[in-house]
């Protein structure tokens, strides 16, 4: 493993250097064998995690090098979803073999083993989130579940039922009094967390296609986060099927008014057919998106503010973007690859690491 520490944890707030978007540049390139299926930074900043197809999950110091990557290994399938505990101690990973697994983020060695591992869902775990208060895990699986993990024992403390389909991801409200769903067929759910009931539900169904040669549905986010203040909810996913297992749709960024339940904003790249796979609310005011086109190459980050149509800059990628992350002091972000590559951008005009 690297001993070169890199450039992080981040100075203070007062000190942070301001992001120049029309500056970004690579800073530093992870390869692996296999595509990759998801990415995650963590509350350090030390670390960058990414699944793969080989169902394995690895990490990178970011101020290090590719060859010293550290193995995870004990899924049985894909992991698509990362998360951590408040102080970065803990990795919970959500597995398509059914598990979460539970790994110390630090661990050192060249393969490490989970420290536990919980059978969460008949079915895929699509998706893993902690709480604002750390106290509390939440899991989609394909068994139509929502189930709510007390930390860190895993006692289960609900299991939502209400989608009709699978749902892909949630996320709690700031407030860490409430929880956001979305599934399959676009249905938007809000969940109190202190008894378990559904407040409301409401249909995004143009994020919701089915596909008449394939009869097949086609929908779900692909990623779903809470602005800071929890007044906006951004939904990464597609719209307009055309043909889903041939990738013939557009990408679609919603935003919607979480007061209010309106959709505000509904952003597509209209030259572009494909994916938005990742999504963020960048604290200097505007919202980033990744996506991955039909066909593979040449995936996109798209940076637009809310309300406004058209991105102010697009980052051409090599290949397909499958998630995107932050990391604290928001000057560096990663995207993980179909072609293999976790590449790390820096959004400020400092000298690139590569």
């Amino acid at each position: 493993m690297s001993q070169q520490i890199p450039d992080l944890p981040p100075p203070p707030p007062a000190a942070r250097r301001p992001v120049d978007v029309p500056k970004t540049h690579l800073f530093a390139e992870f390869k692996h064998e296999r595509p990759l299926t998801t990415c995650r930074i963590d509350p350090t900043g030390r670390y960058v995690f990414a699944g793969a197809e080989d169902f394995g999950v690895y990490r990178w110091e970011i101020g290090g090098t590719s060859e010293a990557k550290t193995v995870f290994a004990g899924h049985e399938s894909w992991v698509r979803s990362l998360d951590f505990s408040l102080d970065g101690q803990w990795l919970y990973t959500g597995g398509y073999d059914d598990h979460i697994g539970v790994w110390r983020t630090a661990a050192s060695g060249s393969d490490v083993a989970p420290e536990r591992m919980v059978k969460a869902h008949k079915g895929w775990v699509r998706w893993v989130r902690v709480s604002p208060g750390g106290d509390l895990l939440a899991s989609c699986g394909n068994d139509n579940l929502i189930r709510i993990w007390r930390l860190p024992d895993f006692q289960l403390v609900h299991e939502l039922a209400g989608h009709e389909r699978y749902p892909y991801a949630a996320d709690f409200h700031p407030d860490g009094r409430r929880l956001a769903s979305f599934d399959l067929m676009g249905v938007i759910k809000e969940w109190d967390l202190n008894s378990g009931a559904e407040l409301r539900s409401f249909r995004a169904e143009f994020m919701w296609g089915f596909d008449q040669k394939f009869r097949a549905d086609m929908g779900g986010a692909r990623d779903m986060v809470f602005s800071p203040n929890g007044a906006t909810l951004a939904v990464a996913g597609l719209t307009e099927v055309t043909n889903a297992f041939a990738g013939v749709h557009k990408p679609m960024i919603l935003l919607v008014d979480w007061e209010t339940g309106e959709f505000r904003q509904q952003f597509k790249d209209e030259k572009y057919n494909g994916m938005a796979w990742g999504v963020r609310f960048h604290p200097d005011g505007f919202v980033m998106g990744v996506g991955a086109p039909q066909g593979g190459n040449q995936g996109k980050v798209w940076f637009f503010r809310p309300g406004e149509e058209a991105a102010f800059h697009t980052l051409q990628l090599s290949h397909c973007g499958r998630g995107l992350d932050l990391n604290p002091d928001a000057r560096l972000f990663a995207v993980p690859q179909f072609d293999g590559l976790l590449r790390v951008y820096r959004m400020t005009d400092e000298p690139a690491r590569v």
